[in-house]
């Protein structure tokens, strides 16, 4: 049978005489040579599949797709050799999800017809759907081999390599696209997306401008791509240059007029960029994600008020969308409303996309005023919802540390590290614990797992050395290892500190004052650090500085009983202010 299908009317005239005659059994009467009257017995339609074709194109048209199918089946049980028939058939099974079959059918078509391309672009599309990238990338080369003008084949072909990062592959096809089409305009496009994926900015940038200068419709959008490449390199000027002429050439490019928005923003241009969203608001009054940003713009601002009143407004049509509830939330903190804050936040159930971020962001604003119950209430939502995130369980662990409830922050960091057990921050945060419950070994151990995996971890070097001069323990290793941790943080305050330590551990009391008046300078309210420069002035025998020293320590922590006692032995004069 053949591919052609007849005009629509004849379709039906030829179906309504062929129903005729097989519903009827009738013969047909003419007229012979001399003009007398013959009999002619119509052929058995039953067994022609140019029949079933029909009624299958029929039932199409009609939107029958069940009876199309059926009647494609009897056309192939009548003519199992049509590459054809297999080909349509693959692609109704295909259409209605019934993947296996439609394999089947589309592999029987290019057994058949080996040149069959309209087979393998069926292949292709259902290798598509399933995720098997291989076989679909394989079968639109067949296709495209067999039927090089078909510009949808490059498309498909191109743009399934591109999602598999398979840029040079996906270049080649859209470069043989532009070739075989170079008056055509939708190969460049794709070409230059293509370059961005792959960061060749140059070559994207010189294809969107080759595009400008051929001009007609597709020179605004082509002014939003190079807008975009401009953004990714921070090149805001550029980006709302090109976004603008966008604008110009096209007032209702909405693409334009929002990513305009966003880069004026970026550009702390505030009073613009708002503008821009209402000016687009006005062109899309029922996309109220364009109000969300407006909101948004005006928390930005500080505007506080002003973003409620929004935010609350599009919550009155759609009540239940949870992220504009957590936005509403977030401006409420902001504004330092916590108890209202948290009546937003809990509105957020169980199951809703925002639910775990709103309980996260619920956790530590409470955490940040102390309010230790309700941060372990809202922690403990959050892991009930999310037990594999590795993150919630480091806050819980941070919250029990506050706590002083160190061997269950430890369970926490082990839950965690069990989720992520190369994350380095919980590793750390592992070790200062154990360090914090008495388990130095522990700590010690943890800390030395961290240099094993990342030698040059300045983190890691600073405790173990600190540890090890504490312990009195190898102090020619602790000293090398603070001293390569402050060669890659020359500024941190607390390594010079823990250097100071060591050197001080070691005896080498002046270098030690050296490193501790560099600690003091960069850390000026930390008690350890004024208590370690007490302790080097006393060994330098100067009393006076040491005890102006130990104050300032029990001025940030009054409560350690030792730098109490350091300054109760050294006699502190009526005459000393206290700090």
């Amino acid at each position: 049978m053949t591919k052609k299908t007849p005009h629509a009317c004849c379709v039906f005239l030829s179906l309504f005489l062929v129903l005729v005659l097989v519903s009827t059994g009738a013969a047909l009467i003419g007229v012979d040579d001399t003009g007398h009257k013959k009999t002619v017995v119509a052929p058995d339609m039953e067994k022609d599949p140019g029949l079933f074709f029909l009624l299958g194109e029929e039932s199409e048209a009609q939107g029958d797709s069940e009876s199309m199918l059926n009647y494609f089946k009897r056309a192939l049980d009548l003519d199992p050799g049509s590459d054809y028939l297999h080909t349509r058939i693959a692609a109704i099974l295909a259409r209605n999800r019934k993947i296996a079959d439609a394999i089947v059918m589309a592999k029987n078509a290019v057994t058949l017809n080996p040149k069959s391309s309209e087979a393998y672009t069926i292949l292709g599309k259902i290798y598509t759907v399933t995720g098997d990238s291989n076989k679909a990338i394989e079968a639109y080369n067949r296709a495209l081999d067999l039927k090089p003008d078909d510009r949808d084949l490059y498309i498909f072909l191109g743009s399934l390599q591109a999602s598999h990062r398979l840029l040079k592959e996906s270049e080649k096809t859209f470069s043989l696209m532009i070739e075989r089409f170079p008056d055509e305009k939708e190969g460049y496009f794709y070409l230059g997306k293509v370059y961005i994926e792959d960061e060749q900015y140059d070559k994207a940038i010189e294809i969107f401008k080759s595009l400008l200068e051929r001009r007609g419709e597709s020179a605004s959008q082509a002014h939003v791509e190079l807008g975009g490449i401009y953004v990714i390199q921070k090149q805001f000027p550029k980006a709302e240059e090109h976004y603008r002429q966008a604008l110009t050439l096209d007032p209702f490019n909405l693409a334009a007029r929002l990513n305009l928005a966003q880069v004026l923003a970026s550009q702390k241009k505030f009073g613009e960029s708002y503008q821009t969203l209402e000016e687009l608001s006005k062109l899309a009054p029922s996309n109220l994600g364009i109000q969300i940003k407006m909101a948004l713009l005006l928390a930005e601002q500080k505007q506080f008020d002003k973003a409620r009143e929004l935010f609350d407004k599009i919550l009155q049509s759609k009540p239940g969308w949870d992220q504009v509830r957590f936005h509403l939330g977030r401006v409420l903190r902001e504004q330092g409303k916590p108890e209202e804050a948290e009546r937003e936040f809990v509105q957020i159930q169980k199951g809703q996309p925002s639910f775990v971020n709103s309980r996260i962001v619920l956790t530590l604003m409470f955490l940040n005023i102390k309010d230790f119950t309700k941060a372990l209430k809202y922690i403990n939502e959050a892991i009930d919802e999310e037990p594999r995130d590795a993150d919630i369980y480091h806050i819980k662990g941070s919250i029990l540390e506050e706590l002083y409830r160190y061997n269950e922050s430890i369970i926490e960091y082990k839950k965690a590290l069990e989720i992520a057990p190369d994350n380095v921050k919980l590793m750390y945060s592992l070790g200062n614990s154990f360090e914090k419950s008495g388990m130095r070994s522990f700590s010690l151990s943890t800390m030395e797992k961290i240099l094993e995996d990342k030698p040059d971890d300045p983190s890691a070097m600073n405790f173990i050395g600190y540890t090890l001069a504490i312990m009195g323990k190898d102090i020619d290793r602790a000293e090398k290892l603070v001293r390569k941790a402050l060669e890659i943080k020359p500024d941190d305050g607390y390594i010079a500190d823990s250097l100071a330590w060591v050197l001080f551990k070691a005896g080498k009391v002046d270098e030690a004052f050296k490193y501790l008046e560099k600690a003091s300078q960069k850390v000026k309210n930390d008690p350890i650090i004024a208590e370690h420069l007490g302790d080097v002035l006393v060994a330098r025998n100067r009393p006076d500085e040491a005890r102006q020293a130990y104050q300032r320590s029990l001025s940030i922590n009054p409560y350690n009983v030792l730098v109490q006692e350091k300054l109760r032995k050294l006699g502190t004069p009526e005459s000393l202010p206290k700090q």
